[in-house]
């Protein structure tokens, strides 16, 4: 059982016993009270009758006749035949002796019951009292019908009862409401704690309650964004392990291979000193730049948004760190890699800036034909330094360019498969855009071709701002 029929069962319990021992109360008080009342009537009745009674003896006896029963019993039958029709009666007795009675009346002698009432069978008052001296000899006993005031009190019983099984099915709906609307704080917070409990965390008590209700409500509702706090740094501390995983499996790919082609390159027999330098350089250079991007990498992941340590980096040693790490891929895709510097440096961080060019150059790599070009570009505008990755392949449309930078989202599946992407490089691309907060924009037509800039500071500028 719920705890709202709970509620309802023992308040219309206790409301129906504690309503109807009060009404059977105030009834019986009543009863009570009309009793005293009948009972105070007859004997004002009967003290009036026998004050008559003896003023008209006395007037009798002031005339010098006799008080024999035969006049005892002419002026009691006087008075009984004007009160009958109010239904009293009355008897007369005299020593014992039964001088007057009304035919429905008793013909035993009544037990002397001053101003006291005695019910009957027939329900009646009786007060039985002498007459006043010199005729205290005399008994006059009052009798008066109240059936009528047990009929009135039976009809309000059965009127009680009526009342009863009307109200009753009234209250308990009566009831209901109300008790349905007190408790719909609970239901709600029961609604709201499931569905938390099924993993909406963002799912808050919406009651404006002032009372404890409310206050719960408020209570509840800190203590689930308190929990959906939690819940979302986990999930952002998970999700930003599983992103480190990604970036530095996708990173590593492409220093490995480029160390593997050089590697191979001195293992050939047919070098010559001056080539095994050059080849054992690149190798070591590309050992150094892999150790610094997994921990920028690393650094990255933990830093999330927040601006890394920048300083100037020379264009031109970047673009030829970019072309020779890419020099293998490149040749491979028969597609050639123009440089165009028209500034001397920028502001950021170089080992980042590298793998940006790289992800983006192996982009368009991906995406050109054989015999094409990608130009890497650096020029000044709008006081920002403007580095831009344009190729002439296949372009994207507007729907795949929005979505370019979302992480393992790739244009051409089956492409990216061949080529071992992940989806993640244009993701990464964003995250050093936005650790360097700068803007990053991407354009991109089909079949004419895509190009990237990222706009960065100049030497000793000041801040972008976004």
């Amino acid at each position: 059982m719920q705890f709202w029929q709970k509620t309802l069962l023992v308040v219309l319990i206790l409301f129906i016993l504690t309503l109807d021992i009060s009404v059977i109360m105030i009834m019986k008080k009543s009863w009570q009270l009309n009793m005293e009342r009948e009972i105070q009537r007859a004997s004002s009745e009967q003290a009036l009758i026998a004050n008559n009674i003896y003023e008209n003896l006395n007037s009798i006896k002031s005339r010098g006749m006799s008080i024999n029963d035969a006049v005892l019993f002419d002026v009691a039958r006087s008075y009984a035949d004007y009160y009958r029709q109010q239904g009293i009666t009355l008897q007369l007795w005299d020593q014992g002796q039964l001088v007057y009675s009304d035919e429905s009346a008793t013909k035993d002698m009544p037990v002397i019951q001053n101003e006291q009432a005695d019910e009957e069978t027939v329900r009646k008052v009786i007060i039985s009292k002498e007459l006043p001296a010199p005729y205290d000899h005399l008994l006059l006993t009052y009798r008066r019908d109240i059936e009528e005031l047990y009929a009135k009190q039976a009809e309000l019983n059965r009127y009680f009862v009526y009342v009863n099984f009307i109200a009753s099915p009234i209250l308990i709906a009566l009831l209901y409401i109300l008790i349905r609307q007190l408790t719909k704080p609970l239901r709600l917070l029961s609604n709201t704690t499931k569905n938390i409990a099924e993993g909406n965390y963002g799912e808050r008590v919406t009651l404006k309650n002032n009372d404890e209700f409310g206050e719960l409500a408020q209570n509840f509702n800190r203590m689930a964004e308190a929990v959906e706090r939690h819940v979302t740094e986990l999930s952002a501390m998970a999700e930003a392990k599983q992103r480190i995983v990604d970036n530095l499996a996708h990173e590593l790919r492409t220093p490995l291979t480029s160390m593997q082609g050089f590697a191979q390159y001195l293992n050939s027999a047919n070098i010559g000193e001056e080539e095994r330098m050059t080849a054992s350089g690149y190798i070591w250079s590309e050992t150094l730049r892999l150790k610094n991007l997994v921990f920028k990498l690393l650094d990255l992941s933990i830093l999330s948004h927040q601006p890394v340590e920048r300083t100037p980096v020379s264009v031109i040693d970047l673009f030829e760190s970019v072309r020779q790490t890419e020099h293998n891929n490149l040749k491979m895709a028969g597609v050639d890699l123009v440089l165009q510097a028209e500034i001397d440096s920028v502001w950021g961080d170089r080992d980042l800036l590298t793998s940006f060019l790289i992800n983006c150059i192996e982009n368009s790599i991906h995406a050109s034909s054989e015999g094409s070009e990608i130009r890497l570009l650096a020029y000044e505008q709008n006081s920002t330094a403007v580095l831009e990755v344009r190729d002439f392949g296949r372009g994207m449309n507007a729907k795949q360019a929005e979505l370019a930078f979302e992480p393992f989202y790739r244009v051409d599946n089956a492409r990216s498969s061949v080529h071992g992407g992940a989806g993640l490089g244009l993701s990464l691309c964003r995250q050093i855009a936005e650790a360097h907060q700068a803007m990053l924009f991407l354009e991109s037509e089909e079949h004419i071709g895509t190009t990237i800039r990222i706009n960065l500071q100049l030497h000793n500028n000041k801040l972008l701002t976004r």
